[in-house]
């Protein structure tokens, strides 16, 4: 499936992408404060060791992967979707691997999102109903994000 034809498979996709498109990014990150995310896994690795993490390199960063849905997860990872556990957003903050590393979520989707180390804890570690989810500003990676949602409009 080309991304373009990608369709929210589930309510939280669906206002994830409501919200990018209204250009409301504190509640995207409110939103997925509250999900269970799916990462994908090494076959061979224990569910939360150094080598259990799915993780991408993009411009000299190592992120871990992160999906909405099982649909998010195949449109993205195509014939390389594995195995994959499912964590709470708090559990992942709280299970951190790497504070260099940033969160990846559904890479290349319209409802993508990433993450520095700092912010899923700043996010995970407070309660659901009210996470902390204000940046110190705007980046420019999020303004493109809000544009291209823009965009699809």
């Amino acid at each position: 499936m080309a991304v373009t034809e990608w369709v929210p498979a589930t309510e939280a996709e669906l206002a994830m992408r409501d919200a990018l498109k209204a250009g409301d990014q504190e509640r995207y990150f409110r939103i997925l404060a509250r999900i269970d995310l799916l990462l994908p896994v090494p076959t061979d690795a224990p569910a939360l060791s150094a080598g259990g993490w799915g993780t991408w390199a993009s411009d000299g960063r190592t992120h871990v992967l992160a999906f909405t849905s099982p649909e998010a997860m195949r449109s993205c990872l195509a014939e390389h979707t594995g195995a994959s556990r499912r964590l709470a957003f708090a559990e992942l903050a709280a299970a951190w691997p790497d504070q260099s590393w940033w969160l990846a979520v559904n890479p290349g989707l319209p409802v993508e999102g990433y993450l520095p180390a700092w912010f899923v804890a700043q996010i995970g570690s407070t309660p659901s109903t009210d996470p902390d989810v204000r940046l110190p500003g705007r980046t420019l990676g999020a303004r493109a994000r809000i544009e291209h949602a823009r965009r699809l409009e």
